[in-house]
This record gives C-alpha cells, sequence and structure tokens, in this order.
C-alpha cells in the first residue's frame, strides 16, 4: 500500500475526477472544481493509481500550515472506490500529520473512525438526507402529521413555486439575511461560491426555486441545490419574515420534493445541528446520516495553544 502525498500542480485531475465519481461515497465536496474555487490551497493524499484519494485544503499562518474546513465544503475526507475501512483511515490521517500539525476538518458518512488516535478530537455532525426515486406518492405518505399539517396551512395562502435562474441574487439574498450569523464566513468566502456556481451553471448542475406570494409580487423563500450523479445538495435557502409566516419553507421543499422525487437522487438536506433547522430538516427526512469532525493539534508546545 502506497499512499503519496501530490501537490495540487501534480495532480492528474481526470484519475482524481474518475475516483470520486466512482466511490460509493463519492460526493461534490471533493470534485476538482469544487475544491480550486473554495480552497485557499489544496493538496492531495493518493493511494496507488488514485484508488482511494484525500482532498487536503490549507492555510498558512505565522509560516504554519494547517488544514482547515472551507465554507460551504460540508464534507471532506477519504474517497474511494473500494470500502474505506478504520485502517485505511487511520493511515490516510497518520500521513496527513506528517505534513500538517494542525487540522480542523470534516470527515465524511463513509469514513470508518474507530481505529483514530485517542489524540484526535472527534465530533458528530448531523446530516438528514431523503432518499427518492420512487415518486412523491410513496414520499408524501411517510410525511409526519406534523408536515402534514403545515402543508395544508400553507395551502391556504395560495403560494407560487418557480423556478429562478441567478445564482447571483440567491448568494447576494442569502449573503444579507445570514452573514451575521455565520461567524466563520466572511465575504471572500461568498466570492469563491460565487465562482464556484458560475463553473456549475456552465454545466448545467445548478437548481434554484423560488416561492413567490399569491399575486407573485413578493418573494417569500428560496433554495440553490447543486447536484451530482448521486444526489442534490441544499448548499443555501433563505426564508423573509413574511415567508415565515405563511410557512413558505414547508411548501417550497415539499414542491421541491414533488418535482424530483422520480430522480434517482438523495435529497442531501446538508445537516444541521442548529436546534431548530435540525427540526426542520428532520422532518421531511428519512435518514440522519452523520459525518465526523476532527481535530489535531501536534505543534510544539510553546505554540500549542495558538490557533493557527
Amino acid at each position: 500500500m502506497r499512499i503519496e502525498y501530490i501537490s495540487y500542480q501534480d495532480i492528474q485531475r481526470s484519475k482524481w475526477d474518475a475516483c470520486i465519481q466512482t466511490a460509493a461515497n463519492g460526493m461534490i465536496y471533493a470534485e476538482t472544481v469544487y475544491l480550486d474555487n473554495l480552497c485557499e490551497n489544496w493538496d492531495g493524499l493518493v493511494l496507488n493509481d488514485y484508488e482511494v484519494v484525500m482532498p487536503l485544503p490549507w492555510k498558512k499562518k505565522w509560516g504554519i500550515r494547517y488544514l482547515y474546513q472551507p465554507a460551504f465544503m460540508q464534507q471532506g475526507g477519504v474517497f474511494g472506490k473500494t470500502a474505506i475501512t478504520s485502517d485505511l483511515l487511520s493511515r490516510f490521517i497518520e500521513e496527513a500529520r506528517r505534513y500538517f500539525k494542525f487540522a480542523e476538518i470534516t470527515l465524511n458518512h463513509g469514513n470508518d473512525i474507530s481505529l483514530l488516535g485517542q489524540d484526535i478530537q472527534l465530533q458528530s455532525r448531523n446530516n438528514f438526507i431523503l432518499s427518492m426515486g420512487n415518486g412523491f406518492p410513496s414520499i408524501y405518505k411517510n410525511y409526519s402529521p406534523y408536515i402534514r399539517k403545515r402543508l395544508s396551512r400553507a395551502a391556504k395562502f395560495c403560494l407560487q413555486y418557480k423556478p429562478g435562474e441567478d445564482f447571483t441574487s440567491a448568494i447576494e439574498h442569502y449573503k444579507q439575511l445570514y452573514l451575521e450569523r455565520l461567524p466563520s464566513f466572511n465575504e471572500e468566502d461568498f466570492v469563491h461560491f460565487e465562482k464556484l456556481c458560475s463553473a456549475y451553471a456552465n454545466e448545467k448542475r445548478i437548481i434554484i426555486r423560488e416561492v413567490f406570494s399569491k399575486d407573485g409580487s413578493e418573494l417569500l423563500a428560496m433554495v440553490l441545490l447543486l447536484k451530482d450523479d448521486k444526489r442534490l445538495y441544499n448548499i443555501i435557502s433563505c426564508l423573509w419574515p413574511n415567508g415565515r409566516k405563511c410557512l413558505a419553507n414547508y411548501f417550497l421543499y415539499n414542491e421541491v420534493i414533488r418535482e424530483f422525487a422520480k430522480e434517482k437522487w438523495v435529497f442531501d438536506f446538508e445537516g444541521s445541528d442548529v436546534p431548530g433547522i435540525a427540526f426542520f430538516y428532520k422532518k421531511f427526512s428519512s435518514d440522519n446520516q452523520p459525518y465526523p469532525f476532527i481535530k489535531f493539534n501536534d505543534l510544539p508546545a510553546a505554540i500549542r495553544l495558538l490557533k493557527p
């Protein structure tokens, strides 16, 4: 078994992306175009001929290179054409520690963390999903009475569900509504995400859906989804105060699910650990597919208490 550290400029992008596309746990976050646009820098660990890969997003501060989790990139870790055993994951993490002395990163739902060292801090994070493909009636019959009651209330407002096309406006809406609640995000993160959306728009991999008031004059809720062959990713969503009053978010997600219910996708709600958001997504989902967050600090004792 040979795990090799490969610098960004030497990564064979077609082989890397082929690995992600064929991996059972492959996710959009590990595609090269995603990493290119969202990471300040990234290199990779590669097993043999791109059988298994691990993206390594990194920054440098005070001359120290460290691993970090980019904004809008929920899951990282190890992805492969073969099963990611606990032993294999441990080998990748130990190899990463040869090059980086500090890390705060996520792994993914397909990574078995049972053999990670005691000196690695672990946290499990929620990610609610909904398996689709059998059509809307089969999904709707599994809705809880709570969801059905709210959809019945929302129906009284005669809301309009429409496709949107302007990802720039969608991102700006999200930033205006929620930036103050996202202390780890900054303006540059939104610039990077807009570049990513531009790249995916050219590949027709963005879906924007909006909900308007009965007369069509007021935007009440919005969602921007990205897609690959396996999943629809709930990347950003917006709910305005008047939309909250008429349950526009319940109406929006129900209509998105209805629209794509026959597609062989997993609807990935992307979280959350925020109680109110988790409550909402859990009511629509069929499963919680948690993923790990890990932290290690191998810095010299004199600077260990300083976070890069």
